[in-house]
């Protein structure tokens, strides 16, 4: 079963994901060395269309797809011109040949198997037309305390461990096998939140969802544990700088 398919999490990444993604659309501006927009983009794996909206700052018309139809709802709630949701797996994408100037995948490629996606991304990518995978996570680190690593790979990770995925990076050698010139680079962010909203940014991720959602515990019960055992690092009222990391992996059609 897929961890996204549950309209908790659907509601839970509009409302307590972080909007990043602008801060990559800039990136990616300077380094394919974008004048303008191009007039066709498509957003792999859109979720509830965080990153679909951003895609318009280099796309005149976008399109989103996910896999999760939970997703599609939430991300059809979003009332903006040129842009349209479909519900649709990545690898089978719904397109005619060539019909897209780029192609965004915002922190979906885990999930994604890449060996019947790359071959579909080509197919529906003009000539030397751009894949942009993306991803932004949050780190065992904050500013202003060590305890909180020590609370986050001692007492985090020990009661909700990573569920498998795909994680495997991608190389240059393999980008060419799909018909790919590969480049990357890698960027940091910060975010300061209270406890209320780090926890309810925490919910979303895939460690809790198995253990909520697809397990045993309550979404209750989940939240008054993190409540209580990050009172004494992150106190009532205060804020703390949360560390985030992340990559950019630039694919373009050779």
């Amino acid at each position: 079963m897929s961890f996204f398919v549950f309209p908790r999490v659907a509601q839970g990444y509009a409302n307590h994901r972080p909007y990043y993604h602008p801060l990559i659309m800039e990136k990616v501006r300077h380094r394919i060395n974008l004048q303008g927009r191009y007039e066709h983009g498509l957003d792999v794996g859109c979720g509830t269309g965080l990153s679909t909206i951003a895609l318009k700052e280099l796309a005149n018309n976008v399109v989103g797809i996910d896999g999760s139809a939970e997703m599609i709802a939430v991300a059809n709630q979003h009332d903006e011109a040129q842009i349209t949701y479909r519900h649709a797996p990545a690898e089978k994408l719904p397109f005619d040949k060539e019909a897209f100037d780029l192609i965004t995948v915002c922190g979906a490629i885990n999930w994604i198997d890449r060996t019947q996606f790359f071959p579909e991304a080509k197919r529906v990518l003009k000539e030397r037309g751009w894949v942009i995978l993306y991803d932004n996570f949050i780190t065992d680190q904050m500013v202003e305390s060590e305890a909180y690593t020590i609370w986050h790979q001692a007492q985090f990770l020990s009661r909700y461990p990573k569920p498998p995925r795909d994680e495997t990076p991608l190389t240059p050698s393999e980008c060419e096998g799909y018909g790919f010139r590969f480049s990357a680079e890698v960027y940091t962010n910060e975010l300061a939140w209270s406890r209320s909203e780090y926890i309810e940014y925490m919910l979303t991720q895939s460690n809790v969802i198995a253990a909520v959602d697809m397990g045993n515990e309550k979404l209750s019960e989940a939240r008054e544990w993190m409540h209580t055992t990050l009172a004494a690092i992150v106190p009532d009222g205060a804020k703390r700088t949360f560390l985030f990391a992340g990559y950019i992996w630039y694919l373009q059609r050779t």
